[in-house]
């Protein structure tokens, strides 16, 4: 899978320098051996293989290959040409044609085999020929643990294919130039991508933002291209959050050190720009100081919430060794984001991590690394986080989803098995975004949407609020806060559990409501708040108590718990009526209002709230804002009001 070039710059240099030095430490200590070890090698086929060896040390190694050649045609059975053959082959990621060459050499020098059964082994794995390479281990002890669970891994894997139905996008996404790290919205409808304009697909070229939406007929069409944040510069690896109107996105620094008209802290940053809904446009983008550092940061995910965010961060330690891995930092009240923490072992590894995606379930957690059992290369990989904060064990997402190079830019659509990712299987070269069904391991949770606005009951003026969306345990699933311009939230949650919908904000009333999986969801909600004065009635209708009984639920108290935030947060006096529906003795009902208030105000206190804030009352069935004829009718009679007395 291509990377962006403005993505690997930093490394690129460095990196290449340590792989050469490797290889020629390998060849010269392969050659040594082969000439004690083959005898009556022509000197014409000797001299040809000296001055292949010079070349290669000179990097010239186009006039390294041609002189190989050379001596494997003066005497092909020489065993220390293939070597050198294999190692050139190697340092273009010629995995197929180096595994063969270095088997031509053990062929015609057994001797080999013993110290290079390793490399031949980690050669064929990364051609994808793994039953050669199991052929090599089964039997034998490796040094490296990770390549041996591997080459079992994909041995097996290769034998138990899951299904798979492959696309590419119909419509104008896809173009003669290369297309890659597509994001998503929430809504499943519309994404950001980037394409690469001119150049050739790997190392030139101008990487720019488009926009694209899904018409109804099934086609994604480019809407628009994101002039507002497109340079002359590189843009690259977007992510949105869920309701499109923040965009967070790395850019890195040019040849000369300097980033255009941005200002970065290392050689690549992440930048992020906040949409402006009346001039339809993002605004100019910011460097994101609080996570960015002297080191690379890149491949960003933001949480459908837009709370959480998860990206990569690159940098080479004290031994010289380039370390990557996954990320997480979390937004706060202030709207500053936390100081980023490095995601668990279960996820990073020793090895490369890179792409972490976020779906919109907050949980599940896809990402790319070559340092867990694996196909070879860069392998795609889910975890989840769990109910106690922690991820679990990260697992394949299997074969032929990877293979033995390098899978990336996967992103899952809202049903949680629809998925997005480049590739150029069909145009080596020219990425394209393709689709496709994960299959169950894979697959995320679908997700159900909360979209609306948050509006002053009285004049209509929309409210900056804090909206949010709870388990059933009261854990949040998302929060956000609604905008100050339209009102305007969009939230995600698990469309299969119970949750419950909750938005406050000082000075007003607040809104609860609890949402079981089978009740629909209107497509927008408009929420009006009620301005908190003498006299002003809130009801709560999700106040839990044991049946027939004034003994609160022990479980989560939704209603009360915002209640008691509201009163914590104010000097509010408060009046607690209690009313019960039509059915059963009116005494008995009267006693039992009462008592459900009492418990309401004990609840109160025990949380902190002052005795001497809050009054009970009870009304039994006296005061029925329902009819108590049907079922519907009498849970809306079944109430808990609160009434603002001072």
């Amino acid at each position: 899978m291509y990377k962006p070039r403005n993505a690997l710059l930093s490394f690129a240099a460095s990196s290449l320098k340590q792989t050469l030095s490797g290889l020629l430490l390998s060849l010269f200590m392969a050659l040594a051996c082969g000439v004690m070890a083959q005898t009556k090698i022509p000197k014409r086929a000797q001299r040809q293989l000296e001055d292949a060896v010079e070349k290669y040390m000179n990097r010239n190694l186009e006039s390294a290959f041609d002189l190989v050649d050379l001596a494997l045609e003066t005497f092909p059975a020489y065993a220390d040409a293939w070597m050198l053959k294999s190692q050139l082959h190697e340092g273009r990621s010629e995995w197929q044609d180096a595994a063969q060459a270095l088997a031509q050499a053990i062929t015609y020098d057994q001797s080999l085999l013993r110290k290079w059964r390793e490399n031949l082994a980690r050669l064929q794995f990364k051609a994808g020929q793994y039953q050669a390479a199991f052929e090599l281990i089964e039997d034998a002890v490796i040094e490296d643990s990770l390549l041996d669970v591997s080459i079992r891994f994909a041995t097996q894997a290769v034998t138990q294919p899951v299904e798979l139905n492959l696309e590419p996008l119909v419509g104008t996404v896809n173009s003669e130039a290369p297309e890659y790290y597509p994001a998503l919205y929430a809504t499943g409808d519309r994404m950001i991508f980037t394409r690469q304009i001119g150049g050739d697909a790997r190392m030139t070229g101008q990487e720019d933002f488009f926009e694209a939406k899904l018409t109804p007929d099934g086609r994604w069409n480019v809407s628009r291209e994101l002039a507002e944040i497109n340079t002359p510069g590189n843009e690259g690896a977007p992510t949105v959050r869920g309701d499109g109107r923040q965009l967070i996105f790395t850019a890195c620094d040019g040849l000369d050190g300097r980033y255009g008209r941005r200002s970065g802290e290392g050689s690549c940053d992440l930048f992020y720009a906040d949409f402006d809904v009346l001039e339809n446009r993002f605004e100019r983008e910011i460097n994101l100081a609080d996570v960015n550092s002297a080191a690379w940061e890149s491949q960003p995910s933001l949480s459908s919430d837009g709370h959480w965010l998860y990206f990569v961060r690159a940098y080479r330690n004290q031994e010289g060794r380039v370390v990557q891995d996954i990320y997480q930092s979390e937004r706060q009240g202030d709207e500053t984001w936390s100081r980023p923490s490095r995601l668990p072992p279960a996820i990073n590894t020793p090895g490369r991590e890179e792409n972490p995606v976020l779906h919109s379930d907050g949980k599940t957690l896809y990402f790319a690394s070559n340092g867990h059992a694996g196909m070879g290369g860069l392998d795609l990989f889910v975890s989840r986080r769990q109910t106690d904060g922690s991820w679990s064990q990260a697992e394949n997402l299997g074969y032929p989803i990877n293979s033995s190079g390098d899978e990336n830019s996967l992103q899952v659509f809202p049903d949680g098995t629809l998925a997005l990712f480049a590739t150029d299987r069909e145009s080596p070269g020219n990425l394209d975004l393709w689709q496709f069904e994960l299959p169950g391991h894979a697959a995320a949770s679908s997700v159900a949407l909360w979209r609306g606005e948050v509006r002053d009951a009285s004049s209509s003026r929309p409210i900056m609020a804090s909206v949010q969306v709870l388990d059933s345990l009261g854990n949040a699933i998302g929060i956000q806060a609604s905008s100050p311009i339209d009102g305007a939230f969009t939230l995600t949650f698990p469309a299969t559990e119970r949750v419950i919908l909750q938005i406050e904000e000082e000075g007003y009333g607040f809104y609860s409501r609890t949402l079981e999986p089978a009740e629909g969801q209107e497509p927008f909600v408009s929420i009006e708040l009620q301005r908190l004065e003498i006299g002003t009635v809130l009801v709560l209708n999700d106040v839990r108590f044991e049946r027939s009984s004034a003994a609160l639920d022990a479980n989560f108290q939704p209603d009360l718990e915002q209640l008691a935030r509201a009163m914590l947060g104010s000097e509010l006096r408060i009046r607690v009526a209690g009313h019960t529906d039509g059915e059963g003795n009116a005494e008995r009902n009267q006693i039992l209002s009462e008592e459900r208030a009492l418990a309401v105000a004990r609840f109160l206190v025990a949380l902190g709230i002052d005795a001497n804030r809050i009054m009970t009352i009870g009304y039994g069935l006296s005061q029925p804002i329902a009819t108590n004829e049907t079922e519907e009718g009498r849970a809306l009679n079944r109430r808990t009001e609160i009434e603002i007395i001072n």
